[in-house]
Parts: C-alpha cells; sequence; structure tokens
C-alpha cells in the first residue's frame, strides 16, 4: 500500500514537471526605435489573428494553445507604447499592446512552434541619442514639433496657475485688511461710526471716530491706542463729517453724477481742517516736550 502511494506521488510529480517544461515563453526586446515580441511554444499554436482596436489605441493577438504562458503584465518607458499584457481563458490567448497615441502596425513572422511581433518607431529625442546619432556619422535627430507644442502648453498651464495662485492671495490679503481694519473700532460702545482716518508714518494712524455729534481723534500705534483730541465744535465737526464722506463719493463709482467742483472744495476744506488739527497737535507734544 506504501509503495502505490509513492508510485501515484511520483508519477503525478512527473506529469507536473513536464508539463510546466513545455509550457510556453514570452520574450521581449525593447529599445529606442523598436519593441519585439518573441512568443515561443513546446507543442505549437493555432488560429493567430491580429485585430486592432482604434478607440482604445490597442491591438489585440489571438491564437490557441494548450500551453500555459507565463508573463507579466509590461509598462514600458518613453517608447510609444503603453503597455502589453495577456490574458489566458483556457485554450484561447489574448495578447495585448496598447499604445500612447496611435496603433503602429507591426511586422508578424510566423514560424512552427514560435511567432515574431516587430514594432517599429522613431526614437524620442533626446541629448543622449543625438550624441549617438553624431558619434556614428548620423545626423541629429531634430525634435518633434508635436514634442514642442505639448512642452509650451505645459509652460502656460504652470504660468497660469501661478497667477490664479497670486490672484486670489492679494484678494484674501485685501479682504483681511479691510476686516482687520474696521473691526478695530467694532467693540467701541455706543453708536458710533468710524469715519476716516490719516496716516501719519509706517504704522502711526490717527482714526477720526464719531460718537453722538463729537469727533475723536485716536492714535493707533503697534504698542496699542489713545484718545488725542476731540472736536465738539458743531461747524467744524460738520465740515470733517462731510470732507470724509464726500471723499468717499468722489473716489467711487457714483462720482460721475455728481459736482465735482463743490465736491473738490468741501474736501479741501476738510484737509485744512485736519491739517490744523495735526499742527496743533504736533505743537502741543513740543511744548509738553519743552
Amino acid at each position: 500500500m506504501g509503495f502505490m502511494v509513492r508510485f501515484l506521488i511520483l508519477f503525478f510529480l512527473v506529469i507536473f514537471i513536464a508539463d510546466n517544461a513545455i509550457s510556453a515563453d514570452i520574450k521581449t526586446n525593447i529599445t529606442e526605435s523598436k519593441a519585439e515580441l518573441v512568443l515561443s511554444f513546446s507543442k505549437g499554436y493555432s488560429a493567430f489573428e491580429k485585430l486592432e482596436d482604434e478607440a482604445n489605441k490597442t491591438i489585440v493577438f489571438t491564437f490557441d494553445s494548450s500551453e500555459k504562458i507565463k508573463f507579466d503584465k509590461q509598462e514600458p518607458f518613453n517608447i510609444p507604447i503603453k503597455s502589453i499584457s495577456l490574458v489566458e481563458e483556457g485554450f484561447k490567448k489574448k495578447l495585448f499592446v496598447t499604445f500612447k497615441s496611435f496603433i503602429i502596425v507591426p511586422n508578424i513572422v510566423k514560424r512552427d512552434k514560435s511567432v515574431v511581433i516587430v514594432f517599429t518607431y522613431t526614437p524620442a529625442p533626446s541629448i543622449t541619442s543625438n550624441t549617438v546619432a553624431l558619434q556614428q556619422g548620423g545626423a541629429p535627430i531634430t525634435p518633434n514639433s508635436n514634442t514642442a507644442v505639448s512642452t509650451g502648453t505645459t509652460y502656460a498651464k504652470m504660468i497660469f496657475a501661478l497667477t490664479v495662485v497670486l490672484i486670489i492671495i492679494f484678494i484674501l490679503f485685501w479682504i483681511l485688511k479691510t476686516f482687520f481694519k474696521k473691526q478695530l473700532f467694532s467693540d467701541i460702545p455706543g453708536s458710533g461710526r468710524l469715519l476716516g482716518k490719516v496716516d501719519l508714518e509706517l504704522r502711526k494712524s490717527l482714526f477720526f471716530y464719531e460718537i453722538g455729534d463729537t469727533i475723536y481723534i485716536i492714535g493707533v500705534t503697534d504698542n496699542g491706542m489713545n484718545v488725542i483730541d476731540k472736536i465738539v465744535d458743531e461747524i467744524e465737526a460738520t465740515k470733517i463729517r462731510a470732507g470724509f464722506i464726500k471723499k468717499h463719493d468722489f473716489n467711487g463709482y457714483m462720482s460721475f453724477f455728481k459736482n465735482r467742483e463743490d465736491i473738490q472744495d468741501e474736501i479741501s476744506n476738510s484737509n485744512a481742517i485736519v491739517e490744523d488739527k495735526l499742527k496743533a497737535l504736533k505743537n502741543r507734544n513740543n511744548t509738553d516736550v519743552g
């Protein structure tokens, strides 16, 4: 009984080894100018056909064979062929060759137990290929116009994307800057409103803030903010208030419908009052220092 079991195991092992020994094989030889596929069979093949799928840029080679074929999918680099793969459905085999841009018609040589498939194409332009051509006495390879156009399109897309990003950054910066300026006085109690501001120097400004009938002049620096003066005179306050309002209107898109000479007069009066206040503040500071 033990001898019989060992005999059966040895018999199936021999069959398995023999079956694998006669399995078919696909070898690839890919260079810059051609891709060669060699299908080798131990027993042979039949019904070899070539089908072209223009929509998917693929050529399908179909053939029948009882032999198992071990072939892993390949994705060559820097050649017109995108991928080479094999599908086995029992005796029916399908070899798929997919191209990147367009189908290349192959040269097929059929023999009794082998098939040779050769795809010939133009080498991709590169410094290495030009150098080799010159060393061999041949003419240098000129870059393809399609490659140049593709490169130009890529750079154009990069520049456009960078421009869009910069515009978005500037818009966000302007929104945040405007928001924080308004937020600076949003917590002051009462029914007040900001009329405008005068920039003295870098990071030093005077804000004119109205609460009721009084206009407060507030100095703002990096160290904080202080109430410097207040205007209670109604005539003076009205001119400053009107000057700031008209100034915004004059710079706005509705200025086309307004009398520009009157607006300029009111702005000048308002600026004169503000300048007088600034001079008075400077003189007061000098007196205090003295």
